[in-house]
């Protein structure tokens, strides 16, 4: 079982903080808002720290941030070895016509919900064009309709993720422009109609709470800053 740090703040120091060594690879950007890539240059910092592999984890794209997120790909891609967690159809389609053989490909959550509801021979068939070789889950619940397609779980907490939004919670604008003003920050929201705090985190609300499973191939550990 591999142990992978996640960062949505690439900042080297903040990644000393977390004791690198312990952990196999590392993730950076979001699945859940694009504006929480990392630059290029960025990447590139943590490269120079962090000598094992690189996920990226991408969201659902614009186009503008599609070509952000390639532009990114490539400067990876360039320096080493590098995993994209894809929830982007139009992203995966440029993996599999640029990048083939270059970049391995894993299923973000977002994405993994949509083939859990796929019938299996057509899942079969979408998860083999683009070349899928993971899952990336916090769910359990969907353990049982993936399992079938024979692909590794990695399992993220201790945050699971409940709901999204384009419209910036930190900035009160929809997500165009971008001060990244959320970086490092984690906000409780609580309410007595809810019956767990909801965590917003990015552009994405959790609950926290999950610990990490043995059976998963690998686990991924969202610190809480």
């Amino acid at each position: 079982m591999r142990k992978v740090l996640a960062l949505d703040n690439p900042v080297p120091g903040v990644l000393a903080r977390h004791r690198p060594a312990e952990y196999g690879a590392l993730m950076l950007g979001s699945e859940f808002c694009a504006r929480q890539l990392p630059s290029p240059g960025e990447a590139a910092a943590l490269r120079r720290v962090f000598p094992g592999p690189l996920i990226l984890a991408t969201p659902v794209l614009a186009q503008r941030d599609l070509e952000a997120a390639l532009e990114l790909v490539r400067a990876c891609a360039r320096s080493g070895r590098l995993e994209v967690a894809a929830n982007d159809l139009g992203l995966l389609e440029v993996l599999r016509s640029r990048f083939a053989g270059k970049v391995k490909i894993s299923c973000g959550r977002l994405l993994s919900h949509r083939v859990k509801i796929m019938p299996q021979a057509y899942g079969r068939d979408f998860l083999a064009r683009y070349g899928i070789s993971s899952f990336e889950i916090d769910d359990e619940t969907v353990v049982g309709r993936l399992k079938p397609y024979g692909l590794p779980f990695s399992w993220h907490y201790p945050f699971r993720y409940a709901t999204t939004t384009r419209f910036c919670p930190w900035e009160s604008h929809w997500a165009s422009d971008c001060s990244r003003s959320c970086r490092g920050r984690l906000e409780p929201l609580r309410s007595p109609r809810l019956a767990k705090t909801l965590w917003l985190r990015g552009g994405a609300y959790f609950i926290r709470g999950q610990r990490p499973r043995s059976w998963a191939a690998r686990n991924v550990y969202t610190p809480p800053c």
